[in-house]
């Protein structure tokens, strides 16, 4: 077992990142496995099996005059874009690089994506505000692809890690915009329409969740659902999403009095140690920086120098709940507002390359989260840290008895109480613990290691056990 103060165990060794040179996240023949709903680097093609035939799909109505005109509120935002000419400017430009970035890969890539290689990502200006109305005006359909939970994503893969995608999606007032697009959505996924694919009268209908393959792929293993009652049981897509498992499905493991479990059921990605107080956390190597994590709360911060952190990240067909790691107290919680679509800027191996997995560790730092700080007896004090990716903007705490403002009473807390969820697609979040407070779990520790496994950990899994008894 690692102990507190070790050091971090190696990753894999990149290949140079110098103009010109091959990078091995481009290869078809070494790109490692692709899971459905994975966070994966640089897989165009595997993006590409998502957009593609949704924008031929699009293509298609516009041809036969079937395709929906503009919802208002898609309308307002397409008006307010081409009323700022340096936003407009900017969606060109960002439309114009992503197109040209997939344009100059490689044949056999370029192939993957379309079999005659055409490699365009998004047609055109009108293009990119078609799409967007034909997401937000449907509920994510189930799909075997990288993409499933996460249309909107599957857009804007390319687009976003481009340099004007980075200027974009780093605007306090673009995403004022945007924003307004992501709450019609998000309205919609709430209401009765959104069951359009749990309809049990159709139940292999394309992109159903409750079709054969949805089954076997695991979205109701061990979830609650009543079969029986249109919608599975569910009054909207949302409540779909964040299903409770079965009683007693996730036991919390261990000796609650020096123990700490996983606050999401989570795949391992990431672990650091020791913990910065302030880092450069945008810069090309994985960097964590508790000042900026914990959003400039210097306080709570400094009580994590030196320490051990652990993140993982939830795909769209996760359990998306948040429950309590410990039997302590809850001695401080928040929402922190942010970005939705900010990549970390000079990803890659140039300037607007994409690579969204470098960019998990930087979401922590500048998108939206919900934050909670645990009094553990004998693990010291915790952090969880549930932090919003791409669309999925939305981060619940819930009851608010669990929202503790600064200065306020501690709350008594016991571990598997329910703290709160993710809304509308995959996310990622970080546990962060005290120097020399606990040893983690050879799983979290080696969780680079562990970053393709076909299953995350479960909920109630022990991530931690004190070092002093």
């Amino acid at each position: 077992m690692a102990k507190s103060g070790s050091t971090k165990p190696k990753t894999p060794t990149k290949k140079s990142n110098k103009p010109g040179a091959k990078s091995p996240l481009l290869s078809l023949e070494t790109a490692g496995p692709v899971q459905m709903g994975f966070w994966v680097p640089n897989r165009l093609w595997a993006t590409a099996k998502y957009l593609i035939p949704l924008r031929d799909e699009i293509a298609a109505k516009k041809q036969a005059g079937t395709l929906a005109p503009l919802t208002p509120v898609m309308q307002d935002f397409k008006d307010w874009v081409n009323s700022h000419s340096v936003y407009r400017m900017w969606v060109h430009s960002m439309i114009e690089q992503a197109n040209a970035y997939v344009a100059s890969q490689d044949e056999a890539t370029r192939k993957e994506i379309r079999a005659d290689g055409d490699a365009v990502w998004i047609d055109g200006f009108d293009s990119l505000f078609e799409i967007l109305n034909e997401i937000i005006t449907t509920s994510p359909g189930f799909n075997e692809t990288v993409m499933v939970g996460t249309p909107m994503n599957g857009l804007l893969a390319v687009s976003m890690a481009t340099e004007a995608g980075l200027a974009l999606f780093h605007d306090t007032y673009f995403n004022q915009q945007f924003k307004k697009v992501l709450d019609a959505w998000n309205t919609f996924l709430k209401s009765s329409p959104s069951l359009d694919k749990l309809d049990i009268a159709h139940p292999e209908k394309p992109g159903s969740w409750i079709s054969a393959a949805a089954w076997k792929a695991g979205v109701w293993t061990q979830m609650q659902c009543n079969p029986t009652q249109p919608g599975y049981g569910f009054d909207s897509w949302n409540s779909f999403f964040i299903r409770q498992f079965v009683p007693g499905a996730r036991p919390f493991l261990g000796n609650p009095k020096v123990d700490v479990n996983i606050g999401c059921e989570t795949t391992p990605w990431e672990y650091a140690n020791p913990v910065k107080l302030e880092t450069q956390f945008w810069i090309k190597d994985v960097n964590y920086s508790l000042l900026d994590l914990l959003a400039g709360q210097r306080q709570w911060a400094k009580l994590f120098e030196g320490g051990q952190l652990y993140q993982g990240f939830l795909s769209a067909t996760h359990y998306h709940r948040w429950r309590c790691p410990l039997d302590g107290k809850l001695v401080r919680s928040w929402v922190q507002p942010g970005t939705y679509f900010a990549q970390r800027p000079g990803q890659g191996e140039d300037a607007g390359t994409w690579e969204g997995t470098e960019s998990q560790p930087y979401l922590g730092h500048v998108a939206a989260r919900a934050i909670f700080i645990f009094e553990h007896p004998t693990c010291g004090y915790v952090a969880l840290i549930c932090i919003g990716m791409v669309e999925v903007s939305t981060c619940v705490i819930e009851p608010s008895t669990f929202i503790v403002g600064e200065g306020a009473t501690p709350v008594p807390i016991l571990r598997d109480t329910e703290i709160g969820h993710f809304e509308f697609g995959g996310s990622t979040h970080v546990m962060i613990f005290q120097r020399d407070k606990v040893r983690l779990a050879e799983w979290a520790v080696h969780a680079v290691q562990h970053q393709n496994d076909p299953q995350p950990t479960a909920m109630g899994t022990v991530i931690a056990t004190a070092l002093k008894k």
